[in-house]
């Protein structure tokens, strides 16, 4: 009788440690589907003079690439917790992993959008691992389409391979220590290196300073980028770059402005990109429009157009219906693309 009293306490306080465990160390599972149909033009990365190209179908990632993702913490104390976060890029159009069709940009790892661990308390986060580009996020704060990479202005021009963005590096940085400020007064200071590895080039920096104060958001980043990470080819480089950007909310309209100051010295390009957007509403949906326009200068004379317009429609909380279109006017030609489709968070 003892000893059967004894294992049912001991189940009992199993469950109670593992119910402890559960409410002290979260474990999420989440992610966004996001699938359209329609046409997508671009000039692909090749020559200078490759021509533009358009693909009539089912695409992946009208609004936002397809990812999903687990994170998890735990307390440990005196404010300091420990996290951890890993995210997988997913072409929904056919089941892949990853964000490009072969044979395309080099191909993603696994954990390619996030996979790091840390440890976050009053001197503010460390993060070490694939750390998301600081720099990047203040493109998508300030961009009136966010993080669309097939129809944001800012996005298309700087940070996507697959339309030849200007920027050798990626929206996830592998191989990095991140840094982020405490939250003072509403001021968060981020700063990320990315070791080169044994490239035999320099390390990569990037930095971002995010103010929010009510309406208004304030932000700057910058970079030197020294080398390309894994998966492209290893290579020795020197780019800089300097973003200005903010947004501001009028209630009926939030309006939202950048500017990026880019040089690849060792190819003798400038590129100046100045980009304005605004949302507002349109019955129970929002209406997104957004321009940029980028000058190349040096060693190649270019200008660039891009002007996007998208309505997204709200189902719930979670769902929506949404409709982009778009052009690119590139030194090739113009891309003309249009899609509609249907986003899902989970």
């Amino acid at each position: 009788m003892n000893q059967r009293i004894a294992q049912t306490t001991l189940l009992a306080l199993g469950l109670v440690n593992a119910t402890a465990q559960a409410q002290t160390n979260p474990l999420s599972f989440y992610g966004t589907m996001d699938l359209a149909v329609g046409k997508l033009s671009s000039q692909p990365p090749g020559p200078p003079n490759a021509p533009v190209t358009s693909v009539n179908g089912v695409h992946n990632g009208g609004m936002q690439t397809s990812y999903f993702g687990v994170r998890g913490m735990e307390d440990l104390g005196d404010g300091l917790k420990a996290k951890f976060q890993l995210e997988s890029f997913l072409r929904a159009d056919t089941g892949a992993s990853g964000r490009f069709n072969p044979p395309g940009p080099p191909q993603d790892p696994f954990w390619s959008r996030s996979a790091w661990v840390g440890l976050e308390g009053s001197f503010g986060e460390l993060r070490l691992g694939n750390n998301t580009n600081p720099a990047w996020l203040v493109n998508v704060f300030t961009s009136a389409m966010g993080n669309n990479s097939l129809f944001s202005p800012s996005f298309r021009q700087q940070y996507n391979g697959s339309t030849r963005g200007s920027m050798a590096q990626d929206t996830g940085l592998p191989n990095s220590l991140s840094y982020s400020s405490p939250n003072l007064a509403g001021t968060v200071a981020t700063i990320n290196v990315q070791a080169a590895e044994g490239t035999g080039s320099g390390s990569n920096f990037n930095a971002s300073v995010v103010h929010r104060s009510g309406p208004l958001l304030l932000a700057v980043a910058g970079a030197r980028v020294q080398h390309v990470p894994s998966p492209d080819p290893a290579g020795a480089l020197d780019e800089q770059f300097v973003m200005l950007g903010a947004s501001y909310d009028l209630k009926v309209v939030r309006l939202f402005a950048q500017y990026t100051d880019f040089k690849d010295k060792l190819g003798n390009v400038k590129i100046r990109t100045p980009h304005i957007g605004l949302t507002a509403p349109m019955g129970a949906g929002q209406v997104q429009l957004a321009w940029a326009e980028g000058k190349t200068s040096g060693a190649v004379s270019a200008t660039r157009t891009t002007i996007s317009a998208g309505y997204v429609h709200p189902l719930s909380r979670r769902t929506q219906l949404y409709l982009m279109v778009g052009t690119d006017k590139v030194s090739a030609g113009t891309a003309k693309s249009y899609v509609t489709g249907i986003r899902h968070t989970f």
